[in-house]
Parts: C-alpha cells; sequence; structure tokens
C-alpha cells in the first residue's frame, strides 16, 4: 500500500518520524519544507485516512503505530540508498534525491537486502582504507548483525610449478558466508564434493573435506563442523588493504590445514591459506 504513497506523502512521513516531538507540528513541518500549512494539512489528513498517522486529544497529529512502523523502515532504506550513493562521490544534496528516488521506486525486499550488503562492503572499504594489519574482529565491529557473503580463494603454501589455488577451494561452495552477531563474526564453508580424475584411468572418483584446522595465535584449531558446514571465528582472520579507493580490496587471510576422505589421497595437502575477499 505504501508504494502507492506520493512523494510528498513520503516525505512528510519521515519528517514527523525523524523531527524532535516539539517540532512535529504542521506550522514546523510548513516551514521545513517551504510549503503553506493548509498544503501539510491536507497531507496529513491522507495519511490519516490510509492509517498512517492519528489525532491526538490535544488536535495534534502523530504516526500511528503502524505509520511508526513503516517510517522506521523507510528510514532505514533511505540512510542505505544515500550512504551508498556518498560512496560514489556523489555531492550530498544529489546523493539525497537520488536516495529518496530509489525509495520511492518501489524495489523488492531483496533489492534492499542487496543494497544494504554492498554499501556495508563500501562503508568496511572506506573505513579501512590504508590499514595494513588488523583482524576480522574489527572488521566486524563495523558491521550490523545479519548475513554476509564474500568470495574467497584457498591457496596452496608451497607451490614451484603447476596451479598455486589448492584442490581443497573446490571442496567448499563459494561464496563464503559471514555472520555477524552482536558484533561479532563467524566464517561459514558449505562442503561439498570434489570430484578428480584417476590417474591412467580417465575414472572419475571423488573425495572431500573432513578436517580443516585454522591458525589462532600460535595454535592450530579444529573448525567446528555443523552438519554441511565448517565454520571458524573472523577473529583468525589477518586483513591488509590494497588499492585505492572505490578499487581497494581487503584481503583477510588465515593459515588451515585440510585432511580429505575419499579415494584419492595422495594429494592430500598438509597446509594451506583461506583468504576472504572484500570488493
Amino acid at each position: 500500500m505504501w508504494k502507492d504513497l506520493s512523494r510528498f506523502q513520503v516525505l512528510l512521513l519521515l519528517y514527523f518520524y525523524k523531527a524532535e516531538p516539539e517540532k512535529r507540528t504542521v506550522t514546523s513541518a510548513a516551514k521545513y519544507y517551504n510549503r503553506t500549512k493548509v498544503f501539510i494539512t491536507r497531507t496529513l489528513d491522507s495519511l490519516e485516512k490510509l492509517g498512517l498517522a492519528e489525532r491526538t486529544q490535544t488536535r495534534k497529529t502523530i504516526l500511528s503505530p503502524y505509520g511508526e512502523t513503516l517510517a522506521q523502515k523507510l528510514w532505514q532504506q533511505f540512510e542505505i540508498a544515500e550512504r551508498y550513493m556518498q560512496y560514489l562521490d556523489m555531492d550530498p544534496l544529489q546523493a539525497r534525491n537520488n536516495a529518496l528516488s530509489a525509495l520511492l521506486a518501489g524495489f523488492s525486499e531483496e533489492y534492499w537486502s542487496r543494497m544494504r550488503e554492498q554499501e556495508a562492503r563500501m562503508r568496511i572499504k572506506a573505513t579501512f582504507a590504508g590499514r595494513q594489519n588488523f583482524n576480522g574482529q574489527e572488521l566486524c565491529s563495523y558491521l550490523k548483525d545479519g548475513s554476509y557473503f564474500f568470495p574467497f580463494v584457498i591457496y596452496r603454501v608451497h607451490t614451484k610449478n603447476g596451479d598455486p589455488v589448492s584442490a581443497g577451494n573446490r571442496g567448499f561452495t563459494h561464496p563464503c558466508e559471514l555472520i555477524v552477531k552482536n558484533h561479532t563474526g563467524t566464517v561459514y564453508l558449505t562442503m561439498k564434493n570434489i570430484s578428480l580424475s584417476v590417474p591412467h584411468t580417465g575414472r572419475i572418483a571423488e573425495k572431500r573435506v573432513k578436517r580443516l584446522s585454522y591458525q589462532l595465535g600460535e595454535e592450530m584449531i579444529d573448525a567446528e563442523q555443523i552438519g554441511r558446514y565448517i565454520a571458524f571465528p573472523a577473529k583468525a582472520l589477518r586483513f591488509i588493504s590494497m588499492g585505492n579507493s572505490r578499487d581497494m580490496i581487503l584481503h583477510g587471510s588465515v593459515p588451515v590445514y585440510m585432511e580429505y576422505s575419499g579415494e584419492l589421497l595422495t594429494d592430500r595437502e598438509t597446509s594451506a591459506v583461506f583468504t576472504m575477499l572484500v570488493l
């Protein structure tokens, strides 16, 4: 229903949500938007008919519980879009106008979820620009609770010739998932089978990562296995930033040890490096 609201109805809804209590009046809103009090009153009347606003016994207009909930959701989306536009180096006025246009476009929840994730990536890249030594816990302290998906690569440690990427890189679904709760993060990897050709026969066999250990300080610790998932704390990742501005990439790495189960175990790797990329 709210997607049928006019641009000014949305603006007034957000005004009454964010303004200081003493300024949530027709007179103050009229001054703020340089509109007549009659225009503001008519707009509030329309919001009242939609169940988004209500009159108090003192004849003041306040948002209804439904209007408050909707305004909070719209304001959060507006802030995400505005910050995203600012990270694209738009001037403040253009960023606000574009953010409002995005808000009024009626995009899906999936769109806003992607926008929220991308804004978070750009925010942490801006925060850690130029930093050469920080860990995953510091990064997660700047993220809101939720799930974030990042590409990753698992590299071999000792490679003279051939592919530097570990066979174990194919043993997990890409990307990995970073779940943040109370500013503490956990990296989740989804295991899958690795199909390999048997030498001299051409037959296809499969193997699977059965155990992964990660380095934390001077210790190698077994990652937690939860069904198809392997999980380890984000604080184990050591980050550096590479590049400049929006082209910057954050590399978060941790030494790992993997063991396999299956028919082909001759290429078991004693060590590798897991690297998560914030692009």
